[in-house]
Parts: C-alpha cells; structure tokens; sequence
C-alpha cells in the first residue's frame, strides 16, 4: 500500500521547485486522461486556483480514466475518476495523488476533499491528505473513514501548496471495497494590497498635509 507518509519524498523534490506565481499563462483545466495531467510542465486552472506538478501512482486492481474540473459554491478545483476494487479475502488496492496548488494572485483559504465509492461487509474505503506549505510543513490533513463523505478544512490564507493524497482500499475477511472519484477542491480569498495599512494611510494624510501647506504660502507669496 501507498499510504501518504511514503510520499513524502516526491512532496520535498516538488516543495524545493519554485511554485507557479501567476496562472495567467494557465491554460483552463478540462477533462482529460491522467497521461495528460502528469505530462511535464502541465498546469491549468479552475476559476483561479492553478494546478500543476500532478504524480498519480497506483497499486492493485486500478483502472485511471480522466481528471475533470469541479466546482462546488465557492470551491474550485479537480477530480480523479478511476476505478479501484479489493475484493476477496484481505486484499488492497490504492491510489496516490500529489500535486501543487495555488491560488495567486489571491490566497488559499480552505481546502474541501471527497470520495465516492462503495463497500460491503468488512472491506473499508479511507482517504488521507495532508498539506504543506513551501517550508514542507504540513498545516492541515483531512481523513474520510468512508466513501461518500467529504470534508473541508481552513487555515491561514496562503498563496502555494503542496498536496498528498492516498486512498486506499480494503476487502477484509469477507467484504469487497470500490471507488470511482477523488475530489479536491479550494476557495480564494483576496490578496492583502501591499501598502493599504494604517502606517501607509498616515503617511498618504501626511503628505497631502505637506503639500497643502506648499501650497497655500504660494498663494501668500
């Protein structure tokens, strides 16, 4: 099995290139095979948040079809649509999922996880995610015990991400464990505007004082 701490290793390699500051050169994500998202240098966009630097691993009885775009309120972001099946006796299959995020010039606020699956008898279908910012730290995680289920959790507003996904599924002694979708998703928030704090506001009244009084010993003189 994968399991999202074995990913560590590719989210140092990624955290160390530099993550995209603009996705005006983004093109707008679509729906297309994972070849296609895992291509070198592929990046695109869903409504401002910009996607890039995608690894899809796999073990077990795994079928990978298309990314697609979501959009749920003010959540934007991307499904993995694959088809992961244990069934028999203790059996597993898994899927890993890394990738950057960004949301500049605006910031990253939020960050919302579902799967879709089903499972019977004991087989179980979990989802782990963790998320780094640019020092490798990780400042949230989202854990679904279950398919059908969804998540969202907030953190302080930050331009980049680095995202691990690993879900994994199980049969037990006498069940079976299916999953078709992942989905990750995030809101923005405006960017801070360098220079709107009070200091800068001061100054601003400061110098409009300075030149009113120019002004006015002009007029005198």
């Amino acid at each position: 099995m994968l399991k999202v701490r074995s990913l560590v290793g590719v989210a140092a390699a990624v955290i160390a290139m530099p993550l995209m500051s603009s996705q005006a050169w983004s093109a707008a994500c679509v729906s297309a095979p994972v070849a296609t998202y895992t291509t070198a240098n592929f990046s695109c966009n869903v409504d401002g948040v910009t996607f890039s630097n995608f690894t899809v691993t796999s073990t077990g009885l795994v079928t990978l079809g298309n990314f697609s775009p979501f959009t749920l309120g003010n959540e934007f972001g991307l499904t993995l649509n694959y088809s992961s099946t244990a069934s028999g006796t203790n059996l597993s299959s898994d899927v890993g999922w890394t990738y950057s995020v960004s949301g500049a010039p605006s910031l990253l606020a939020d960050a919302f996880a579902q799967l879709t699956g089903l499972v019977t008898g004991t087989g179980t279908a979990t989802l782990s995610e963790q998320l780094l910012n640019l020092q490798g730290q990780t400042i949230g995680s989202i854990v679904l015990t279950a398919p059908n289920t969804s998540q969202t959790i907030t953190f302080t507003p930050t331009q980049s991400l680095f995202v691990l996904k690993d879900q994994q599924n199980f049969s037990g002694t006498n069940g079976s464990s299916f999953t078709s979708q992942m989905t990750n998703a995030f809101s923005l928030v405006p960017a801070p505007i360098a220079g709107a704090g009070l200091p800068s506001l001061l100054a601003a009244c400061g110098g409009l004082l300075a030149f009113a009084r120019r002004r006015r010993r002009q007029q005198i003189a």
